[in-house]
């Protein structure tokens, strides 16, 4: 970490939550996400997490708009529980993923917890189809005994106003 990224973290008061404690816990996320490791994922996640991906705009809220997903944690486990299992059709054959993470920005951090947005490209190949979905992530992490996990995580997608195919991947 240089000392322009130490001394922001400073400011922020982020002294026991590192910018590279954080990008490498993106990194892996993202890693795990793209080799179908479903259940490492889920153990990203608290116990009482919320995965949010908005339709049509970035600020609406969930309760007054509809959401291409919008999951608490239980659900979470049944999206995982199909997608490992022969009831995610869509994804027979399953996708083939790669992304990148990057453009990593800390907005908020204390010792308990950190608000990171960071932007993603994402190729997935699937049955001779190509396609490319660019977005950006909100996570709000949290600090627990394990390290960081996931406790709320908002993926804007850029084309969510534009018919898409079915997102039967973690995303």
């Amino acid at each position: 970490m240089n000392n322009a990224e130490a001394t922001v973290l400073d400011a922020l008061g982020a002294s026991d939550i590192h910018f590279g404690e954080v990008a490498k816990f993106l990194f892996r996320e993202a890693e795990l996400m793209d080799a179908h490791k479903y259940d490492d994922w889920l153990d990203l996640w608290c116990s009482d997490g919320l995965y949010w991906v908005p339709c049509n705009s970035e600020i609406l809220s969930p309760d007054k708009s509809v959401s291409l997903i919008y999951e608490t944690r239980s659900q979470l486990d049944d999206r995982v529980f199909r997608l490992k299992g022969r009831h995610a059709h869509a994804q027979n054959p399953r996708s083939r993923l790669m992304r990148v993470v990057s453009n990593m920005v800390i907005e908020q951090a204390s010792a308990e917890s950190v608000i990171v947005r960071s932007n993603f490209v994402l190729g997935e190949v699937r049955s001779d189809r190509q396609e490319t979905w660019f977005g950006r992530n909100r996570h709000v992490l949290s600090r627990e005994v394990k390290g960081l996990r996931i406790k709320e995580k908002k993926v804007f997608l850029l084309n969510n106003d534009s018919p898409m195919t079915n997102l039967t991947f973690l995303i």
